[in-house]
């Protein structure tokens, strides 16, 4: 059967049952466009099918339930391009998942909780190499991870909190050489580690604060020889 808008237009067409929509049908705008194209159950979309806005572009694709978003779906921007592919819960993302931008490129992969990452994934550039990939918190890279230059070279590996470089770690030049191996504070040497040089040899050892020396420690001249010994 057909409803109709009190202006003519149709409001749903479909399967009926007891006057509402039971079964696949097709719930329209009052402009005429698409509203939702799918299954039914006691009037409401539960199942599958496709959600659109009012301008007709294709929104949503997958799984509801009770009209939410539940299950594999995906969701698109405006210009037709994904943005979001993976699992729902209560219409949100939450599950496996990939996030793509509005240009088509994927920008994360991984695990989702109340539409954050939350769990391991990867971060991407623009050009498809990996950014970062380890453990996420509350949308946040925090925990275990490792950070990527855009040409695909390891420049840091250790822990993380609130996307900085927070507890142990070690930081690598683009040659891929340790810079800086120890304890770091708000992304900074802080605490002890030791620093190389560009040849690998040992720099400084001792204690940071801020990136810089400070406290009890070691200076080596680049062929390994101590240079100074105590405090700075």
């Amino acid at each position: 059967g057909i409803l109709y808008y009190e202006n003519g237009n149709k409001r749903y067409e479909g399967n009926l049952k007891n006057n509402v929509g039971e079964g696949k049908g097709i719930l329209y705008y009052e402009n005429g466009n698409k509203r939702y194209e799918g299954d039914y159950k006691n009037n409401i979309a539960d199942g599958k099918g496709i959600k659109y806005d009012i301008n007709g572009n294709k929104r949503y694709e997958g799984y509801l339930k009770k009209n939410k978003r539940e299950g594999k779906g995906i969701e698109y921007y405006k210009n037709g391009n994904k943005q979001y592919e993976g699992d729902w819960e209560n219409g949100k993302w939450d599950g496996k998942g990939i996030k793509y931008n509005k240009n088509g490129n994927k920008i994360y992969e991984g695990d989702y909780k109340n539409n954050k990452p939350e769990g391991n994934g990867i971060l991407y550039y623009e050009n498809g190499n990996k950014s970062y990939e380890g453990e996420f918190k509350n949308g946040f890279v925090e925990g275990k991870g490792i950070k990527y230059d855009l040409n695909g070279n390891r420049r840091y590996e250790g822990d993380w909190k609130f996307n900085k470089y927070e507890g142990k770690g070690i930081k690598y030049n683009s040659n891929g050489n340790r810079r800086y191996e120890g304890e770091f504070k708000n992304s900074k040497y802080d605490g002890k580690g030791i620093l190389y040089y560009e040849n690998g040899n040992i720099k400084y050892e001792g204690e940071f604060k801020n990136s810089k020396y400070e406290g009890k420690g070691i200076l080596y001249y680049e062929n390994g020889n101590k240079r100074y010994e105590g405090n700075l």
